[in-house]
């Protein structure tokens, strides 16, 4: 018994647990035998520096890969995006382009019409009028009338757009804008040519190329007159002076010649002695003497300034339509047509512009009730004027509120020579959306071949 106890003593020391001072001895001590004793501690601290690069280089590089592929993918969803777009916007212009040329791609349209309205009044309606809403219908599958639903194919396959696309486009006649082009030697589009030859011919015979430029001038300078006269009256020209040498430098700058445009005494426009280059010496560039490829362009017109060509852009034009249409015109391009074929001089100007302050003048009141009619007619898809004879009557039977007489004393003539009913071209804007991405296509369609003189992607 006296034996066993001191082992017994021994044995419970070597199990009792170690402090935690000696346990952290001997684990640096460990720590020490393990490193090489040849190893400097200047080199460990270069390697931990390197080591410690070699981690922020490689954080660096991850996040930069994280970012690079975090744009891939947006750019992968815009670009998906813009492509349903321009789709949706494709799928717009197709279909208006082919109820733009229904008449041409289905002859049996022509007989359907003809049945419409008396000795075959049918066949004036402008199917091109009616483009969008079918394009509507393609894109809804609805179909309304005055805001009543009259049709639903919504819930069919082939009908409608879903997922967050659609479609929509507006389609105006290219006639109701101001052709920059008209005092240049381009001849008017195919259609309105056959038209052009057509009335020659009604009047006794056709008329001298001669003849016809100095018209398509006068054109010019009617519709220029109405479109900037407003800005006369508010201030931005200094006199009508100025106006009218703006309206002359549009037409030296699309003439061929290099001989300066003036107004002769009967307010034809004749051919003075001056040279067009020297109002342009101070800008650095030569006049051009050519038809002008953009609207845009006009810019470039001596005394043409930005803030009024920003407001007049989109009632201009650079293809040759002919004749103004009185169903699209703008109101301030017809007011300068109608009051030029009030003969009279005095009466001209006590009808049209010399009016009491807060007066409306007589024209302007015949517009602003046209402009009712034009609208209402569209509403119930119907052509506003479907010939000259209407659209002069309206202005001879619309009382003058002045004591100057009972109607409006236009002259048929001189209306008949600048304005018309029909439509030789027609603008498309076809716009496709997908969720909040959005494309629009435009072009610019010859009714006399269905083919576009034109096109833009936006």
């Amino acid at each position: 018994m006296n034996d066993a106890t001191p082992q017994m003593t021994r044995a419970g020391a070597a199990s009792a647990a170690m402090p935690l001072r000696d346990a952290l001895r001997l684990t640096r001590a460990a720590v020490r035998e393990t490193v090489r004793s040849d190893v400097p501690g200047s080199q460990r601290g270069v390697a931990l520096l390197i080591v410690m690069v070699t981690v922020a280089v490689m954080g660096a590089m991850s996040t930069e890969f994280a970012y690079n592929t975090r744009t891939n993918i947006w750019m992968a969803g815009n670009v998906t995006a813009e492509t349903q777009a321009l789709y949706h916007a494709r799928s717009s212009m197709e279909i208006a382009l082919l109820a733009v040329n229904a008449k041409k791609n289905f002859p049996q349209m022509k007989t359907a019409l003809s049945l419409m309205g008396g000795g075959g009044g049918g066949t004036g309606i402008e199917i091109w009028r009616q483009a969008c809403e079918f394009v509507h219908v393609f894109s809804t599958g609805r179909a309304n009338f005055f805001g009543l639903d009259i049709l639903d194919m919504s819930k069919e396959e082939a009908v409608g757009v879903r997922e967050g696309g659609a479609f929509e486009c507006v389609v105006t006649a290219e006639d109701s804008r101001t052709n920059l082009n008209a005092a240049s030697t381009d001849p008017p589009s195919a259609l309105g040519a056959l038209r052009q030859a057509a009335q020659n011919r009604a009047q006794g015979g056709a008329r001298p190329a001669a003849f016809n430029l100095d018209v398509q001038r006068k054109q010019l300078g009617l519709k220029l007159y109405g479109l900037l006269r407003p800005f006369l009256d508010s201030g931005e020209f200094d006199s009508e002076d100025e106006m009218i040498q703006v309206i002359l430098n549009v037409m030296d700058w699309t003439d061929a010649d290099d001989n300066k445009t003036d107004v002769g005494p009967n307010g034809e426009f004749i051919e003075s002695g001056g040279s067009e280059a020297a109002d342009y010496a101070r800008y650095g560039y030569e006049v051009k003497n050519a038809k002008m490829d953009t609207v845009g362009e006009v810019q470039l017109v001596a005394g043409m300034a930005s803030d009024i060509y920003c407001k007049i852009r989109d009632k201009l034009t650079v293809f040759s339509t002919g004749k103004l249409n009185v169903n699209d015109a703008d109101l301030a391009t017809l007011k300068g047509v109608l009051c030029q074929a009030i003969d009279d001089e005095a009466l001209r100007l006590q009808l049209c512009w010399n009016v009491l302050p807060g007066v409306v003048p007589p024209i302007d009141e015949a517009l602003i009730m046209l402009e009712t009619c034009r609208e209402l007619k569209k509403a119930a898809f119907s052509t506003p004027f479907t010939n000259m004879s209407k659209f002069i009557s309206f202005f001879r039977d619309f009382p003058v509120t002045m004591q100057t007489g009972t109607s409006l004393p236009v002259n048929a003539r001189t209306v008949q020579d600048h304005l018309d009913v029909m439509t030789t071209m027609v603008r498309i804007e076809a716009t496709g959306t997908f969720h909040q991405t959005k494309r629009k296509l435009t072009t610019v369609v010859d009714l006399s071949t269905g083919e576009p003189v034109y096109f833009n992607i936006q």
